[in-house]
């Protein structure tokens, strides 16, 4: 289609696309819900422009047809949905999934706004260091090496000599400094805190509305993670480690497995083998990868739609994922990051539903816990020995396994602790946390809890993955107990989890889709007894 006009576009996808039937009734939503898809796939275009750092489409079209269409899309979607009537009541909570769509960044207005220089003081400087972190996060220079974040981590776990371990720590202070800058009273990180806390007002914070979700109050969730985290120091020596050394001390498994998939075309084969043993070929599922850093990436890896599942003819036409990371090298730690991010990618794949509820479900921390539950059998020996060619004592997998999530627990309880009382000083409270559960050293001159961009751009996003982490547990031990001790080497598990799981997008509560397929609440044993498995 290249060279193609806006309107020759529009009507090629007028003609492709737009669904003229869907699983659920639609008498007075067809002609809402076939420009709502139109306007979504042209969103969707433009923002994969954004993230790939390119001027036109796989397919050749220009940015500036793609944003001439997503403008038309916009402006007739936006139309019909001032005067479209709902006199069904099942097609009610259709339309308020398009309201809410609309109202949250599809009609442009938000993105209008900040052009016209009217971004709140609380978005302009969560922008600005997100830039300044992204800079921040490549580049670095640790004895001739260039390295970013990802890699200097991962070196952590890997590097014999403590000296430069310690060097490479210390290398990502420009990182700390983009967030905290000298842990003063103005520093950005306790600016953003006040600013938060104003534009929240009264009402929840998104960190307060994580644990209501599932059916938990904010304490109870912290009750959680602190049970977790004391499960997690049981099986530590007593005694303080120094946080290079506290990575290295859990990187037994890394040390011996990431020879095996040294570079990123090692682990993208071995993420790619692993999904098709499940039903799950991400080839046939259209995702695409795009792996390779370069200056001005997002810095956090991250799955998006591409292209949306949609309706054509009455027929459901298959998307194309993708996913976005940047790797220098390979490693078991790239590795199981890649294959959390292809669990998002298959999960989108699978979702079956009307135009409406073509989305992300209606939970951060349930779908980051979907693209989890394929992402954990990483960490266990026979899956290992399958797909690497060699595994780690169990102890020590598990090790790796849980260094990771009980990071992001000891993050959660961060964040709910300096959004409870933003004047505390950030860095005392992380060395609380990790010296009380991880048995790591204070460094009270050093702000090293500010590794993760989320922590600047998305507030409260990292308890989706604490959080998650006892959903993960929890649907692990169902489909044990279900699909048997073989369920993850089972060809037919994709289609399984497909229909029980990945399948409904927005068509129903994230909560509902999770209890129905447990039988029950959700609850905090089946971690615990993960947890317990570290001491076999």
């Amino acid at each position: 289609m290249k060279g193609a006009t806006g309107a020759t576009l529009l009507a090629l996808f007028a003609c492709g696309p737009a669904p003229t039937t869907s699983p659920q009734p639609r008498d007075d939503l067809t002609a809402l819900e076939q420009r709502y898809q139109r306007a979504r796939y042209w969103d969707d275009q433009e923002r994969l422009l954004q993230s790939r750092g390119t001027d036109s489409s796989v397919q050749g079209v220009s940015h500036a047809v793609i944003h001439e269409s997503l403008t038309v899309a916009r402006a007739d979607l936006g139309r019909l949905l001032r005067a479209a009537p709902i006199s069904d009541p099942r097609n009610q909570a259709a339309f308020d999934a398009i309201r809410t769509a609309w109202d949250q960044g599809l009609s442009g207005d938000s993105a209008a706004a900040e052009a016209g220089g009217h971004a709140t003081p609380l978005a302009r400087l969560t922008d600005s260091m997100m830039k300044i972190y992204g800079a921040a996060t490549g580049g670095i220079v640790v004895d001739a090496d260039t390295l970013d974040r990802l890699a200097i981590l991962g070196l952590l776990a890997r590097t014999d000599d403590r000296d430069r371990r310690e060097r490479l720590f210390r290398a990502l202070v420009p990182v700390w400094h983009s967030i905290n800058g000298d842990d003063g009273p103005t520093s950005p990180y306790r600016r953003l805190l006040a600013l938060r806390r104003s534009a929240w007002g009264d009402s929840a914070s998104p960190i307060e509305r994580k644990a209501p979700a599932f059916g938990l109050t904010t304490p109870e969730l912290e009750r959680w993670l602190v049970d977790a985290l004391g499960r997690w120091r049981a099986s530590l020596p007593d005694t303080l480690y120094e946080p290079w050394d506290w990575y290295y001390l859990m990187g037994f498994a890394s040390r011996r497995l990431s020879p095996r998939v040294p570079a990123p075309d090692d682990i993208r084969r071995v993420d790619e083998a692993y999904y098709r043993s499940l039903g799950a070929d991400p080839v046939r599922l259209g995702v695409h990868y795009d792996l390779i850093a370069r200056t001005g990436k997002y810095p956090v890896a991250f799955t998006d739609f591409g292209v949306r599942n949609r309706w054509r003819d009455g027929q459901l036409v298959p998307g194309e994922p993708w996913v976005f990371a940047s790797y220098l090298e390979g490693g078991l730690d790239n590795l199981a990051e890649l294959v959390h991010e292809t669990g998002h990618a298959i999960h989108i794949a699978a979702i079956d539903t009307r135009p409406a509820f073509i989305d992300w479900p209606d939970n951060d921390t349930f779908t980051e816990a979907l693209a989890d539950l394929p992402a954990m059998e990483v960490y266990e020996p026979a899956w290992q020995a399958r797909f690497l060619g060699d595994s780690a004592p169990l102890g020590q997998s598990l090790r790796a396994k849980y260094a990771g999530i009980v990071f992001d627990m000891a993050w959660a309880l961060f964040e709910i602790r300096v959004h409870r009382d933003p004047g505390a000083d950030p860095n005392l409270v992380w060395i609380t946390i990790t010296r009380d559960f991880l048995r790591i050293r204070p460094h009270p001159e050093l702000s090293w809890w500010a590794m993760r961009g989320q922590l600047v751009d998305s507030p409260g996003y990292l308890i989706n993955y604490a959080l998650g982490a006892f959903i993960v547990a929890d649907l692990r031990q169902s489909v044990r107990r279900v699909r048997g001790p073989s369920a993850w080497s089972d060809p037919g598990l994709y289609a399984w989890l497909s229909n029980h799981l990945y399948r409904f997008g927005l068509e129903r509560p994230s909560r509902e889709v999770l209890e129905q397929f447990l039988g029950r609440p959700l609850q905090a044993a089946p971690l615990l007894d993960d947890l317990a498995r570290i001491a076999r």
